[in-house]
This record gives C-alpha cells, structure tokens and sequence, in this order.
C-alpha cells in the first residue's frame, strides 16, 4: 500500500513541555486534494523499550507508579531518548537507572508506534542479557521497585489483564511470539 503524502498548510506550537510538545498542524491529503485536515499531535523524541533477561526463561519487570492510570503498574524498563542520544545507549542507560543493572549483550527487536492516532513518538524494543550489578539512579520523580519473574508468568499476567502498559505488552507478546532472540 502507498503511503499517503500531504501538504502541510500550516503548523503551530500549542505547548512545549521538557520532553515532547503538542502542535496543531492544518494539511491537505493529495488522495483528497481540497480537503483541509486539522490534527493536534504529540510530538516525542522516540523511547526504547527493554526486556531484560536476568537468567534464561527470567526477566525483570517494574512496578512503577504512573499518576496518569493513578496507582502503580507493572512494566518493563523503558526511557525516553535525549537529544543527540542513539536509541541502544539510552536503553543502556535506562535499564540501569531503572533497575540497578546493566547488560553485557544487547539485541535490538523492532520499533513500533505506541500512539500513532495522536503521536509521532516511535519505540525501539531491544532485549537485554548477561545482567550484571551496577548502580541504580532514579529521577526524583520516579517510585518503582523491579522484581524478577519467569517469562511464562509474566505473558500469563498479559493474557490476563494484568499487565496493561502497551509498551509491556508488546515486549511480552513479542517474545512469546518470536522467542525475542
């Protein structure tokens, strides 16, 4: 299938934030010419996504408190990339931030649109093995613990509603698909 091309008439910034910033863009469709579209889009500069492998058939999930579902979810690490920062070196460091450990190996899975109704963010999925101790450092806004548990359960907790961040969903599914290797 084409992917379909635009104009693009006009663009403003409604808000700026830290990490991402919201426009509001007017185009017209070449497969609809004089048709005008009005889209409010979340603009992001991309996260990764990690599966962390602590032993073979283990990973490790968080337990995070996210305000937006009010209470704490279960998840895999993930973090949003800086500016200039390659995604597998943001996925480096955030698993250690995260979860207190870093990797010795490091494959990258896929990418995927977590929102693409109302966001441009892409998510890169890398799954991480041979964990080894290195030195926790969570912003001040974060309150997670991680906890390690055998990959069949965790797809059993996502067939079970469970686990409902869709970024953890797709990590799990992906590897109970595809082995994740």
């Amino acid at each position: 299938m084409p992917k379909p091309t635009f104009r693009l008439l006009e663009s403003n910034l409604i808000y700026k934030g830290s990490r991402a910033s919201f426009v509001k863009d007017r185009f017209e469709l070449s497969r609809a010419p004089g048709k005008i579209v009005t889209r409010v889009v979340l603009r992001h500069p991309g996260a990764v996504v990690i599966l962390p492998f602590s032993a073979p058939g283990k990973i490790l999930l968080l337990r995070q408190f996210r305000y937006a579902t009010r209470g704490d979810i279960v998840e895999v690490p993930a973090g949003t990339i800086e500016a200039g920062e390659r995604p597998l070196v943001c996925a480096k460091r955030e698993l250690e931030e995260e979860t207190g450990f870093r990797a010795s190996r490091w494959k990258f899975l896929t990418r995927f649109y977590p929102a693409p109704g109302i966001s441009d963010e892409v998510m890169h999925l890398y799954r991480a093995d041979g964990l080894k101790p290195g030195r926790k450092n969570l912003d001040h806004d974060e309150f997670l613990e991680h906890f390690e548990i055998p990959l069949e359960r965790a797809v059993a907790l996502a067939r079970s509603g469970k686990i409902r961040d869709g970024k953890t969903l797709v990590a799990l599914l992906w590897a109970a698909r595809f082995g994740a290797k």
